[in-house]
This record gives C-alpha cells, sequence and structure tokens, in this order.
C-alpha cells in the first residue's frame, strides 16, 4: 500500500503539491492569527464599552446634580439627553432621593430618546449606578445602561468577515502558486529539456515532446542540467541582459546596492548609494568609513549594534537611521541586509539595500502636528506609534502648564491696571476727560481681562462645552463702550467712526460679555485694515413676541476682502492681506464665529475687492425692564470695634501695593510679606485675623504655607483667602482642600473684596451711593490777575517757570478769602499742567497796567 500511495504522489506535479502544501501552511498561520487578534480585539471592544458606560455615568452624576438639588425636571431630561449622544448607551434613570418619580430615558426601536415609566429590564444591558451628591449631601442615584447588541453583530459580523477571507485568500494562493510554479519552473525546466533534446537529436528545437513522457519534474531537471553546459554561453548573455534590467529597476526606484567583503574589508557601492548619501558623481576608496562618519550621532550606537548583532547571527539587519549630508540636510534611510557565511558558520560577505524614507517620514510629523486621531492608527501601525501618542500627551501638558503659566504672567500685571485705575477713579482731583478716559483703560483691562479667558477656554468651545451666561445690560452704554474703546486707534489713523443704532431696547438679558468682544473683534478689525475713510457700527431692534431681534452690521469703505480669502479668514491663525495683516493673532474671527453661534446667529460678510466689507449677524434678545447693576458705590470706614489686623503674602510688590491702598483707608490694619515662610512667622508673631495669600511665591508657595497653618493646631487660626492670577476654575477645589476658607482670583475687584471681608471677618461696610461730582471753575481771566499785588505776580511767574508748585502754593495760600475764586482757578490750571498759558495771563496782566491810558 505504501508503495502504491508513494507510486501515485510520484505522479502529482510539484506545482499542485507545494501548492497545496503551503497554502495549508499558511492557512494554518492565518487562522492561527486571526483568532488570536479576534479575541484581542474583542476584549478591547468590550473594555471601551465598559468605560464609556463608567465615564458617561461619571460625567452624567456630576452635570445633574445641580438640577437635581434645584429639581428642575426640564434641565434634567435635557441633561439626560445629552450624555446619551452616543449611541452605544441605551438608557438612563434619575432616581432623586426627595421624589418617589424616577426621571426615565431609553432608545426605541428607532434609536431616539423617549421618556419610559419602567427600569430597563433586558438582562443583556450593561449598567453603571453613581451616586448624585450636591452640596456635600447624597441627593439621589442615576443609572445608565448600554446596550452590547451592536458590539455582538459586529463582532460576529467581522469573525464570518475573516473566514471569508481566508477562504478566499486560499483559493487566490492555490491558484496564484500553482500558476506561478508553473510558469517559472515547470514550463521552463520542461521547455529547456525539449530544447536539449532536439539540439542532441539534431532536430528543430520548437519540436513538440513525445506524448509517452510521464517523467516527473526533479528527473527531467536533473537530466536536463547535464545537458545545459553546452548552453551556458547563451545563459551568460542571457544573465548580462538581466542584469542591467535590474540595475535601471533600481535606479528608477532609488534603490542603493551595496557589497561588503567582510575578510578584505572592502565595500562597493552602486551609483544609486553615491546619490543616497548626497555624493553624486564620488568615488570613494572606503565608502564604509564615510557611511561611519554621515551617520547620525544618536543613531550611530544603535546602528553599530545592529550590525555586529547581524554578523553574530542573532538578529537581522533591518535597520532605519539618519544621515547628515556634506551641506547639512537630514534624511532618513531604511536598510536591509543579508549575511552569507563559510561552512564553519564564519561571515564572510553582506549584501544589502538601502533607500530614502524622507518622505514618509515627513508626511508623519506633519500628520503629528495637525493632530490627525491617534487612536484610529493604532491598529495600523506599529509599536511606534505609542510612542507617537506618548509625545502627543506630553505636548498636551505642556500646553496646559503654558497656559496657566501665562494666564499667571498676564493676570498679575493686569490686577494692577485695573486695581490702580479703579483707585485713580476714586480721585477727587481729576477732570472729567481725564475720568472718562481712564474709564476707558479700565474698561480695556476688563475686556483684556475677558480676552485671556475666553482664550483660554477656548478648548471648550471647540468641545462645544461652552455656555451663555446672561446678564441684564444697558444696549446703548455697551455699544458706547465698544466706540470709545477703539476710537484711539480711529483717532490715530484718521478713521471716522459713527454709530447708528435705532429701534434698540432700554435694557436686554444677554451674555454681554460674548457680545461685547465680538463687536469689538469686528470694529478693531475694520479700524485696522481700513487705513482712511470711515466705519460705521450699525444696529437694529425689531420686537419680536416680547424679545428683541438685534441685527448688527459693520461696515468699512477699506480695502475689501479677496473672493478667495472670504472662507479662510474665519479658520484660526489666518489674516487676510491689508495695511494690518501683520497685527494680531488671527483668532478674533473664530472666535467671534463660535460665540455669534453660541448665542443662536450666524456671522457672515460680504465683501468686494475695493469696495469695503460688511459683517454682519442678527441675535435674539429677552427685552426686560430690569436695570443693570448699579456699581458706583463707596464704602465708609469701618467703625473702631470693626477693624482687623489683615496680613498680605504675595510676592508681587504692585499687589501688595494695591491691597494696602483699598484697605488701609477702610481702617485696617495691613501689614505684608513677599513670601510664605515670611507670612508663617508673622501669623505666629502679629496674629491677623485674616490672611490674603498668593498662590504662588519663592521659597513657600501660598499653598504649602495654608497647610503648615492649619497643621499647627495650637497656633494661631486666621482665616485664610486663597489669591491666583491663573484661570483655571478647578484650583479653587484645590485651594480649599488645602485649608483655605477662600478663593480670589486677580484682578481683585472692590465689590468682591469687600464682600469676602464681610462674609469672613463678620465686619459690615456701609456703602451709599457717589455723589454729584464738582464742577470745574470758570476759566482765569487777566482782569483775575489784575487783582493780585504785582510783586506777586511776578513771584509766581518765577516759579511757575522754574516748576517750583510748592513755592507757588507758598505764595497763593496768604491770600485773603476774597480772592478765593481767583486762587481756585490759578489751581485748576495748574492741575492742567497749563504752565505756559498762565505765564502768558501774567505777562498780560502787567503789560495792561503798564500801558498808557
Amino acid at each position: 500500500m505504501l508503495v502504491r500511495l508513494a507510486r501515485r504522489l510520484g505522479k502529482v506535479s510539484i506545482a499542485v503539491f507545494v501548492s497545496v502544501t503551503l497554502t495549508a501552511v499558511v492557512t494554518l498561520v492565518l487562522t492561527t492569527f486571526a483568532l488570536y487578534f479576534y479575541q484581542v480585539e474583542r476584549a478591547q471592544r468590550w473594555e471601551q464599552l465598559h468605560k464609556t458606560l463608567a465615564n458617561s455615568a461619571d460625567e452624567l452624576a456630576a452635570a445633574v446634580a445641580l438640577p437635581a438639588w434645584n429639581f428642575d425636571e426640564t434641565q434634567i431630561i435635557t441633561i439626560m439627553k445629552s450624555g446619551l449622544s452616543n449611541r452605544d448607551l441605551y438608557a438612563s434613570a434619575v432616581a432623586p432621593a426627595a421624589s418617589t418619580k424616577p426621571f426615565i430615558l431609553t432608545r426605541n426601536e428607532q434609536a431616539q430618546l423617549v421618556p419610559s415609566e419602567r427600569f430597563p429590564s433586558d438582562p443583556a444591558l450593561l449598567s453603571e449606578q453613581r451616586p448624585i451628591v450636591a452640596g456635600g449631601q447624597n441627593i439621589g442615584t442615576i443609572t445608565v445602561y448600554a446596550s452590547p447588541a451592536v458590539l455582538i453583530e459586529q463582532l460576529r459580523q467581522r469573525l464570518y468577515t475573516i473566514a471569508g477571507l481566508i477562504f478566499v485568500l486560499d483559493v487566490t494562493l492555490v491558484l496564484s502558486l500553482y500558476l506561478l510554479l508553473w510558469q517559472l519552473i515547470l514550463k521552463p525546466l520542461t521547455n529547456i529539456e525539449r530544447y536539449a533534446a532536439s539540439v542532441k537529436a539534431g532536430l528543430n528545437p520548437g519540436a513538440s515532446p513525445p506524448r509517452d513522457w510521464y517523467t516527473g519534474e526533479l528527473k527531467t531537471l536533473n537530466a536536463s542540467i547535464r545537458e545545459m553546459v553546452r548552453l551556458m554561453e547563451s545563459r551568460y548573455v542571457a544573465m548580462h541582459a538581466s542584469e542591467e534590467r535590474l540595475q535601471i529597476a533600481s535606479s528608477a526606484a532609488a534603490i542603493g546596492i551595496w557589497d561588503w567583503n567582510i575578510v578584505t574589508d572592502e565595500m562597493v557601492w552602486d551609483e544609486q548609494m553615491y546619490r543616497l548619501h548626497g555624493l553624486e558623481g564620488r568615488t570613494l576608496e572606503k565608502p564604509f568609513d564615510t557611511w561611519r562618519k554621515m551617520v547620525h550621532p544618536d543613531d550611530a550606537i544603535p546602528t553599530e549594534m545592529l550590525l555586529q548583532q547581524a554578523l553574530d547571527g542573532t538578529a537581522e539587519f533591518d535597520v532605519e537611521f539618519r544621515l547628515i549630508w556634506p551641506d547639512g540636510s537630514l534624511h532618513y534611510l531604511k536598510a536591509d541586509a543579508m549575511v552569507f557565511r563559510d561552512a564553519e558558520g564564519h561571515p564572510m560577505r553582506m549584501v544589502g539595500v538601502n533607500y530614502d524614507v524622507t518622505a514618509s517620514r515627513t508626511a508623519e510629523a506633519e500628520l503629528r502636528r495637525h493632530r490627525i486621531h491617534l487612536e484610529e492608527l493604532v491598529a495600523e501601525r506599529t509599536n511606534a506609534l505609542s510612542v507617537a501618542v506618548r509625545q502627543a500627551q506630553a505636548a498636551n501638558r505642556a500646553k496646559s502648564t503654558f497656559l496657566a503659566n501665562m494666564s499667571h504672567e498676564l493676570r498679575t500685571p493686569l490686577n494692577s491696571v485695573i486695581g490702580f485705575s479703579r483707585l485713580m477713579a476714586d480721585s477727587k482731583n481729576m477732570l472729567p476727560e481725564e475720568k472718562r478716559n481712564l474709564a476707558i483703560i479700565h474698561r480695556s483691562g476688563q475686556h483684556l481681562l475677558t480676552l485671556i479667558n475666553d482664550i483660554l477656554e477656548l478648548s471648550k468651545i471647540e468641545a462645544g462645552r461652552a455656555v451663555l451666561q446672561t446678564e441684564v445690560v444697558n444696549l446703548n452704554d455697551m455699544l458706547q463702550e465698544v466706540m470709545d474703546m477703539v476710537s484711539m486707534r480711529a483717532g490715530q489713523t484718521g478713521v471716522e467712526l459713527e454709530l447708528d443704532s435705532v429701534g434698540l431696547p432700554a435694557s436686554a438679558r444677554v451674555d454681554g460679555t460674548k457680545l461685547r468682544q465680538v463687536l469689538l473683534n469686528l470694529m478693531s478689525n475694520a479700524v485696522k485694515f481700513t487705513a482712511q475713510g470711515k466705519v460705521t457700527l450699525r444696529v437694529r431692534g425689531s420686537a419680536r413676541n416680547g424679545d428683541c431681534e438685534l441685527t448688527f452690521a459693520v461696515i468699512d469703505n477699506g480695502p475689501g476682502i479677496a473672493q478667495e480669502d472670504q472662507a479662510r479668514i474665519f479658520e484660526p491663525f489666518i489674516q487676510a492681506d491689508g495695511p494690518g495683516a501683520k497685527e494680531g493673532t488671527g483668532l478674533g474671527l473664530t472666535i467671534s464665529r463660535e460665540f455669534v453661534q453660541l448665542m443662536g446667529g450666524a456671522l457672515a460678510l460680504q465683501s468686494t475687492l475695493g469696495a469695503g466689507a460688511t459683517f454682519h449677524f442678527t441675535v435674539t434678545v429677552q427685552v426686560t425692564d430690569e436695570a443693570p447693576a448699579a456699581s458706583e458705590e463707596e464704602v465708609s470706614a469701618l467703625e473702631p470695634q470693626q477693624r482687623r489686623r489683615i496680613l498680605v503674602a504675595d510676592d508681587n510688590a504692585d499687589g501688595c501695593t494695591l491691597l494696602e491702598s483699598l484697605l488701609k483707608p477702610l481702617g485696617f490694619d495691613v501689614a505684608a510679606v513677599g513670601d510664605g515662610a515670611q507670612a508663617l512667622a508673622m501669623v505666629d508673631v502679629w496674629q491677623p485675623h485674616l490672611v490674603f495669600m498668593d498662590w504662588r511665591m519663592p521659597a513657600l508657595d501660598g499653598l504649602s504655607a495654608t497647610r503648615r497653618i492649619r497643621a499647627n493646631k495650637e497656633g494661631p487660626q486666621p482665616r485664610i483667602v486663597m489669591l491666583t492670577a491663573s484661570a483655571f476654575a478647578e484650583e479653587r477645589e484645590e485651594a480649599l482642600s488645602a485649608g483655605a476658607d477662600e478663593f480670589m482670583r486677580k484682578p481683585v475687584e472692590q465689590e468682591q473684596l469687600y464682600a469676602v471681608l464681610e462674609q469672613q471677618l463678620g465686619v459690615h461696610f456701609v456703602r451709599r451711593h457717589q455723589g454729584m461730582r464738582p464742577v470745574a471753575p470758570a476759566p482765569l481771566a487777566r482782569e483775575d490777575l489784575q487783582r493780585l499785588d504785582p510783586a506777586l505776580r511776578d513771584d509766581l511767574k518765577t516759579a511757575l517757570q522754574e516748576l517750583n508748585l510748592s513755592r507757588v502754593n507758598a505764595l497763593l495760600a496768604p491770600l485773603p478769602p476774597e480772592l478765593a475764586e481767583v486762587v481756585a482757578r490759578i489751581q485748576h490750571m495748574i492741575q492742567l499742567h497749563q504752565y505756559p498759558q498762565l505765564c502768558a495771563l501774567l505777562d498780560e496782566a502787567g503789560n495792561e497796567l503798564e500801558s498808557p491810558a
């Protein structure tokens, strides 16, 4: 039986036997790997589903806490719908502790979210339950359900697809291998045998073989080789032609070939190798040494180690490295090589190929810079992508650190700008025009602070988590503020500003901060890009069922915007060409468009090159009879029994000076130190009632100092208010956890400061509205100066010319009460620094008396 089986196998073609055998092996390997990766993917998909369910439960528990506390059913349902936006989530249920009726949302057969009276009962559903905590109390629970049906169906389809692909691959592999073996081995060998037989017999080389020839392929090969000796010359010609074709192919594919004789240490490069090393047209005696010198220093050691391992037989030489060309440019090369050994296993020769992969590496770097979603590439990439993921995470952490530092560095000087401008506004000796300019500075500082906060929260806008914060706003006052804030730039460039508003309500409820920023961005851009001409802010109001539809348009007659630029200028960091294109960051229009969309409108542009541009949008606001919150109040000094000791710990001297300027006039005893260590010493010695502790200080920061104060139970325990210039809201919880009683951000607003003092110290400020500002005196005339003694006039002129203002005050002090009005007018001109005009009036008064009648 074995003999018959061997005879039957001997009759089977080698092509069929090899094809079936190799296909079986490949099928077994592919099936093993396919099942392994199927199991890995199945585990990952289940883990991802559980993680998505847990994260959704955590987020919904935090988001629904406040509405559940307030029993706001509408807000609860809205948040539940928003949290079920992921189609993998099936249902959610909120069960408030104070209510017997839970809020349940489930998906129907059309995948729509609908209310339900009963909890989901399908045992196949996955669920996660979280407590709802508000104000430190457990006010209910929330349960989120996820259906694995879609996942199971997808995995089943994936299994069917894998089986189908393996079957198709088997069929294709069998046919391809058979045809390939027949075309490359059987048919050539048969033709060679026929040719040899015909030549030996002296017949036509193209004659057909006899029909009774049934020998196997190997026997035919053995017989044909003995006859092929006489054909070596022709085979040599064919081999030479093949070598030429190989050289052409390698040159076209930019593949360099090298041959290294390990025994003699001689290496041969082809022409393409010289091109890959930037040495085209040159010939090197020792290419191997040149290659070692050109390898990047960071890649030299690993490449040499892998080369040595390949020579030792412990690894394959398959490496990627960087080359530094003679011109200094950096190139990435991929190298593969094969080692030939003698009978004893010693390396004798190494032949390899190099090819340039710089373009692909540059493309990968470009993709990383544009934040291509890394998770979609994990299944298609090698383990190198995990390095890219860690780099991206490190970049995000660096970005957060950078934003935190920049927030601190920007908000710290803004604290002084806003605080001292507010203090200066309370001065009794400032003119109305000066107060108006100071108010513009204060509003600009406030707006700059708002811009910093908005830029820091730009990621929230992109993620769709930004919300409107409505307030009662006087629209006319807000529009005038916008005009005032751009008037300085317009006055410098000679641009005329016009405010055209019709039909506006007295007060409206709207997010004034975002609306003001949008208008400021549009007006600033119009003034910036209009070298000369006119910019108009046109506002039209139209009543709509108790609300008001406001249409805003910023119109300029500047150079206009080209058609190809009108779409891309709304992209981040993009600016159109123009006289002001080099100014700004290119974020204004991007943020404005997002804010307008958030308010329910759409920012649009109409422009023709050379004929100006118009940006317009329409939003609907709620009309209200409420008046905007009044801020013009004065706080009187405390009574002696209410006075307290306050310690200010801040390494910024301007910040300390600002708080001292705000607190000392109210009767507080204020001391200032520059770091946390000094603050600890002052708390023990001076025992203040309250400490304003800056977060970031040298030697010992505010958090550490607060923890040490709270840890010393036997020492003084003052109230501690943590100050920070950072804009990140999550820092409040960290400060309170460290032992602080309150958390305030810089810039410090006076009303917020007074409220914190009342809350933490139990004091009570008496507030009163500011009275009328004093009216400026009438202009000084020469007749007024003629009432003064001539010697006094000469002394005043001399003192003014010497800018000796103390001398001027000393000369005016002894004058009688009947000249008080003249003294007031002189002092008013001195406050306005009108020294030349005052000297001229003194000269005119003297000349009038000396002139003849």
